[in-house]
C-alpha cells in the first residue's frame, strides 16, 4: 500500500523528495569538509578553517533542513487525514498506519539519497575551490569524500526524516476516526500544547542569545556574531512553530483591507485553512530571518572594521565567506521549501477550486482570491521574519557600533522581500494555473 500511495501521489510527495535530496546534498557537502579537515598531516590553519566551516554551517544547516523536511512530510500526511480516517474505519490498526507512513518516508529517503551523494560531492568541491581561491586553505588540499562524510551527511537527513515520520505518524494513528473525518472536513485550526510550548521555548532561547550577544559576548570578536546568528535562527524557528496562530493574527489585522479589496473569500479561506496556510508561512519566516540576519550582521561587521581602519585579515575573509555561504546554501534550501510547499498546498486544493467554479466563480476570480491569500501570508512572513532577524541584528549592532538600529541601507531587506515575494507568488499562481486548466467536473472527481 505504501508503494501504491507513492505511485499515485507523486505530486504530493515530490516536495518531500526535493527537500530530502537538497538537504542531503548540502549536509554531505559540508560533511566532506569536516572529513577533509580530519586528514592526518594537514596544516593546523587548513584544519581549523575547514572544520569550523563544516561545524558552523553543517550544525545550523542540519537544524534548518530538519525543520523544513519535517514541515513538508507533516504537510503530506496532513493532506491525507480523510484517507487515513477511512483506512481506520475499514479496520486498519494504528500501528499499521504508522508503519505505512514510515515505509513511505524510508522509500523517499532512499530515492533522494542516491542523487544527493554526487550532488553533495559537487557542493564540497565548489566550497573547497572557493576557500582555495580566497587563500583560506592551501592549494594542495584535496577533498575527502568517504564513509565519514556519508555517515554524517546522510545520517543527519535520515534522522530528521525519521523524527518527522514518527511525529506525523503518531498524530495520524492516534486520532480517532470520527475526529479525523471532522478535522478533514472543518480544518481544525488548533495547535497542540507541545507545539505552543516548543515555539515559546525557541523564542525565549533566541531572545536570550540576543541579550547575551549585546552584553556578555559584546567584546568577544566573532563569537558575538555567532551568538547573534543563533538569536536569529532560534527566534525564527520559534515563530515558525507558532505559524497557525500568526496566520489568524495576520487575518485579524488585514481582514478589513482584504474585504474592501474584494478578498472576502480569501479572508474566509485563511481563517478556515490556517494550518495549510501556516505550511507556506513557516519557510517564508525562516528565509526572511536567515537572509536578513546573516547579511546585515556581515555588513555591520565590515563597516565597523572600516570605521576603526582595521584591514581585513584572513579570519575576516573566512567569516565573510562563511556568512555568504550561510545565506547562499541555507536560504536556497528555504527558498526550495517555500516553492515546494506553496505548490503542494495549491495542488491539494484542486477539488475546492472545482467546486467554486461549479457554483459560479470564474478562473480569474479563483486566481485573484488565491493571490489575496498569498499576499496576506507574505506580509505576515515579512513582518515576523524581520522581527526574528532583528532579534539578532539589533544586539549585534549595539555591540559593534553602540547604535540599536543598524546604519546600513534597506536595499538588502528590499532585495530579500522581492525575492521571496516573486518566488511564492510564482509557485502558488503557477500551480493554480495548472489546476484551473482541468475542467471543473474532472477536478471534482480527482
Amino acid at each position: 500500500m505504501s508503494l501504491s500511495n507513492l505511485r499515485h501521489r507523486r505530486a504530493a510527495y515530490l516536495a518531500s523528495f526535493l527537500n530530502l535530496f537538497l538537504g542531503g546534498a548540502i549536509l554531505t557537502g559540508f560533511a566532506s569538509l569536516y572529513e577533509t579537515g580530519s586528514t592526518p598531516g594537514l596544516a593546523k590553519a587548513d584544519r581549523s578553517a575547514l572544520q569550523t566551516m563544516a561545524l558552523v554551517i553543517g550544525g545550523w544547516g542540519a537544524l534548518i533542513i530538519a525543520f523544513g523536511t519535517a514541515a513538508t512530510l507533516s504537510l503530506a500526511v496532513q493532506q491525507r487525514e480523510k484517507e487515513i480516517a477511512l483506512l481506520k474505519a475499514a479496520g486498519a490498526l494504528p500501528r499499521q498506519i504508522r508503519r505505512m507512513i514510515m515505509t513511505e518516508t524510508a522509500v523517499l529517503l532512499a530515492a533522494a539519497a542516491i542523487p544527493a551523494v554526487p550532488a553533495g560531492m559537487a557542493v564540497g568541491h565548489t566550497v573547497l575551490a572557493t576557500l582555495k581561491s580566497t587563500h583560506q586553505v592551501s592549494d594542495g588540499v584535496g577533498l575527502k569524500f568517504g564513509a565519514t562524510t556519508l555517515a554524517i551527511g546522510l545520517g543527519d537527513i535520515a534522522l530528521a526524516a525519521l523524527v518527522a515520520a514518527i511525529v506525523a505518524g503518531r498524530r495520524a494513528a492516534n486520532q480517532s476516526t470520527a475526529t479525523a473525518l471532522v478535522s478533514a472536513a472543518t480544518e481544525d485550526t488548533g495547535m497542540s500544547r507541545k507545539r505552543k510550548i516548543a515555539g515559546i521555548v525557541f523564542i525565549a532561547l533566541g531572545l536570550d542569545a540576543g541579550v547575551m550577544s549585546a552584553t556578555l559576548m559584546k567584546n568577544q570578536g566573532y563569537a558575538t556574531m555567532s551568538t547573534a546568528g543563533q538569536a536569529c535562527i532560534l527566534t525564527g524557528i520559534g515563530l515558525a512553530l507558532l505559524a497557525p496562530a500568526l496566520i489568524r493574527a495576520a487575518v485579524a489585522v488585514l481582514g478589513p483591507l482584504m474585504r474592501r479589496g474584494g478578498g472576502y473569500l480569501a479572508e474566509a479561506e485563511l481563517r478556515r485553512h490556517s494550518r495549510q496556510a501556516a505550511g507556506v508561512l513557516m519557510p517564508v519566516i525562516l528565509f526572511v530571518a536567515l537572509a536578513n540576519g546573516a547579511l546585515y550582521q556581515q555588513f555591520i561587521q565590515d563597516d565597523a572594521n572600516r570605521a576603526q581602519h582595521i584591514a581585513m585579515s584572513a579570519d575576516d575573509k573566512g567569516v565573510q565567506t562563511l556568512s555568504f555561504l550561510v545565506v547562499g546554501m541555507i536560504a536556497l534550501f528555504a527558498a526550495v521549501v517555500v516553492a515546494n510547499i506553496a505548490v503542494a498546498t495549491t495542488l491539494h486544493r484542486r477539488r475546492e477550486f472545482g467546486q467554486r467554479r461549479l457554483i459560479g466563480d470564474t478562473p480569474g476570480e479563483v486566481r485573484r482570491s488565491l493571490g489575496w491569500e498569498t499576499c496576506a501570508i507574505l506580509i505576515a512572513g515579512l513582518v515576523f521574519g524581520t522581527l526574528a532577524a532583528l532579534a539578532g541584528v539589533i544586539p549585534f549592532s549595539y555591540a559593534k557600533t553602540g547604535h540599536l538600529m543598524p546604519q546600513q541601507s534597506l536595499w538588502v531587506f528590499f532585495a530579500v522581500a522581492v525575492s521571496v515575494t516573486v518566488l511564492t507568488l510564482a509557485a502558488s499562481l503557477g500551480a493554480a494555473r495548472r489546476v484551473l486548466n482541468v475542467p471543473a467536473l474532472a477536478a471534482m472527481g480527482g
